[in-house]
C-alpha cells in the first residue's frame, strides 16, 4: 500500500479547482439522489393524505414526547398557522395526541 503525501491532498473546503461542468454535474447528482431518496416516503405519505410537513411533525414529536407547540415551532421554523393545519390533521386522525398545557 502506498502512502499519499499530505501536501498533495486538496483542501476539502477549497473547491476552486472544480470547473463549471464538474460543479453542474455535482449539483445534478445531488438533485437525482434527493429525488430518489424521497420518492418512496412521499408515496407512503400520500396514501395517508399527508405530506412532508406531517412527517416532520410526527418525527420530532415521536423523538420528543411531551414537547410543546412552541418548541415544535422553534424546531420547524414554520408559522403557527401552518403548524396548526398539519397538527390538527394529525390529532384528528390519532397520529399525535395534543394535551392542554
Amino acid at each position: 500500500m502506498s502512502d499519499i503525501a499530505p501536501d498533495t491532498l486538496q483542501d476539502s473546503n477549497d473547491l476552486s479547482y472544480l470547473n463549471d461542468d464538474e460543479l453542474i454535474r455535482g449539483i445534478e447528482m445531488l438533485f437525482y439522489a434527493y429525488r430518489d431518496f424521497t420518492s418512496d416516503p412521499d408515496e407512503i405519505l400520500t396514501k395517508y393524505g399527508f405530506g412532508r410537513a406531517h412527517h416532520r411533525v410526527v418525527h420530532f414529536v415521536g423523538r420528543n414526547p411531551g414537547m410543546t407547540v412552541a418548541e415544535l415551532l422553534a424546531i420547524l421554523k414554520v408559522t403557527k398557522q401552518s403548524l396548526s393545519r398539519v397538527l390538527s390533521q394529525l390529532v384528528s386522525e390519532a397520529f399525535v395526541v395534543q394535551e392542554k398545557g
